[in-house]
């Protein structure tokens, strides 16, 4: 028995070379020539206004990372923003990665970060309860959802507590250090931010 793979017809774009590689070929998208990626970080210009982002390796030379706290909170823009990313090991249930990232060591230490981090998934834990869920669900359909006019839900107390808990945080230990943690209801609790003055 003798095995043969099928025979193809020859397609339209057979008949064109293929590039040389001896020189980039620039495309619509590409804004350099080179797509190297050492010349596209050293071409890149850091923003004035900076925003998290996803951890790529260590920050470059010229991150504010290690100095002493610049500017005030509220007034001026933070240096840069440290992104603490959300723990997916518990399934859906909405948690923070409890990974002390080293751009914070010399403002809080990893003890104080952690007791943080510990609190804010303590509460959002709690928020997402099944028990107080399914108790106000109910209560709304069995009255028609009159007692959502009377009565807050569970989780909307808990979102009121992390609120608070996150100014009480930033008042007593981050901005005295110069960080501000953001809330993360902006970001739909995809990470946590902590601006960096």
């Amino acid at each position: 028995m003798e095995f043969r793979p099928p025979s193809r017809q020859q397609q339209s774009w057979d008949a064109a070379d293929p590039e040389s590689h001896d020189q980039v070929a620039s495309d619509y998208y590409s804004t350099l020539k080179s797509k190297n990626f050492s010349t596209l970080q050293k071409t890149r210009r850091r923003p004035l206004v900076p925003h998290s982002s996803y951890y790529f390796g260590p920050p470059p030379p010229d991150a504010a990372y290690g100095t002493p706290p610049v500017g005030q909170i509220g007034v001026h823009h933070p240096r840069e923003i440290v992104r603490i990313e959300r723990d997916y090991g518990g399934g859906e249930l909405v948690q923070f990665s409890p990974i002390y990232p080293l751009e914070l060591e010399g403002r809080i230490t990893p003890t104080q970060f952690h007791e943080t981090i510990n609190d804010i998934n303590e509460i959002l834990i709690s928020a997402h309860g099944l028990g107080h869920s399914f108790f106000y669900n109910f209560l709304a359909i069995v009255t028609l959802q009159l007692s959502t006019l009377v009565m807050t839900s569970h989780y909307t107390k808990e979102m009121r507590r992390l609120e608070r808990k996150i100014d009480e945080l930033n008042t007593q230990l981050y901005n005295p250090v110069g960080l501000n943690i953001l809330w993360p209801w902006n970001v739909a609790f995809l990470f946590l931010e902590i601006e960096y003055y």
